[in-house]
């Protein structure tokens, strides 16, 4: 019997749905250096990929609502829009979450334009920058997270009702911490448990330290997901769990969801070995504890409708 049949039901987290053809994805023009850097090669990744992939390749899993990421799109409000179309099409409950630029001169009109879109209930930027692989940079600065001008701006969401999501590294956890604190009226979603790239004994040991300060946060919400880009397309279950276990441990159930980012992740794993994985991943968990983790948080977290 497939080990995922013992999730009862899901709220994807994270994924992509895109169509190459009606919006811009520069990465997906050519061969990316940068992003190439992230996922390794993507020549398999499909240019088009719509929420009825999805559908088909999650089939036989009680998907009930999904949470839409933006995919690095030229023009990220047209990209939100097509998104919402698609989905409401569909029937399927969603959520979506929209790219944003903090730093943006028209930042509150974007924001009110995304407030006019139905389902988008979170925003997010990336923030990683790593210092020692200039490929690794989606970030425009280094120092975002401790700029004064950057982090006056994250106020303009109290105008709105929008979850924020920021994409860091773990050696930047600590700047991400300070940020959350001084924004406690805004839920944080922190992706890839915080992403950390040494994966050494003593990597682990600081990422840990790191994350249990993040975790005296009571607004935020973990995103785990995208396991391939953190531990490599041929990941494995025992190279994951010690990693998975700390960020459950330290945020609690019912501050932890999974997503499948799909489908990037079939570049690593299909949708079904995927969920046999987490499922592995959480078998220590009751099945009202998994429940949370892979349908309760996700849904109070991103409303999807």
């Amino acid at each position: 019997m497939n080990e995922s049949t013992s999730i009862a039901r899901i709220v994807d987290s994270h994924l992509h749905f895109y169509d190459h053809r009606r919006n811009r994805h520069t990465f997906l023009d050519a061969v990316d250096p940068g992003y190439e850097a992230f996922v390794g090669n993507y020549d398999a990744l499909p240019r088009r990929y719509l929420l009825e992939d999805y559908l088909a390749d999650s089939s036989g899993h009680d998907v009930e609502a999904v949470v839409w990421h933006e995919f690095l799109s030229s023009d990220p409000l047209k990209e939100a829009s097509w998104a919402r179309q698609a989905a409401t099409r569909s029937g399927m409950r969603h959520a979506l979450v929209a790219l944003v630029d903090f730093l943006d001169p028209d930042l509150e009109s974007r924001l009110e334009q995304y407030s006019a879109l139905p389902n988008l209930t979170s925003v997010r930027e990336h923030l990683v920058w790593d210092d020692d692989n200039h490929l690794k940079r989606f970030a425009k600065r280094p120092d975002l997270l401790t700029d004064p001008a950057w982090n006056k701006s994250l106020t303009s969401l109290n105008r709105h009702n929008f979850r924020c999501g920021l994409e860091v590294f773990a050696h930047q956890l600590p700047d991400l911490t300070r940020v959350i604190q001084r924004h406690p009226n805004i839920g944080f979603t922190i992706a890839l448990m915080g992403w950390p790239l040494d994966l050494s004994k003593a990597g682990f040991d600081r990422w840990k330290r790191d994350l249990v300060e993040l975790g005296a946060c009571d607004n935020i919400c973990v995103d785990i997901s995208a396991l391939e880009c953190i531990f490599g397309m041929r990941w494995t279950v025992s190279e994951a769990a010690p990693w998975v276990s700390v960020a459950i441990d330290t945020f609690g159930v019912s501050r932890c969801m999974f997503g499948s980012h799909m489908p990037v992740a079939t570049l690593s794993t299909g949708f079904a070995d995927l969920y046999d994985r987490y499922v592995q991943l959480t078998a220590s968990y009751s099945a009202a504890e998994k429940d949370e983790m892979f349908f309760g948080v996700a849904d109070r977290w991103f409303r999807p409708a």
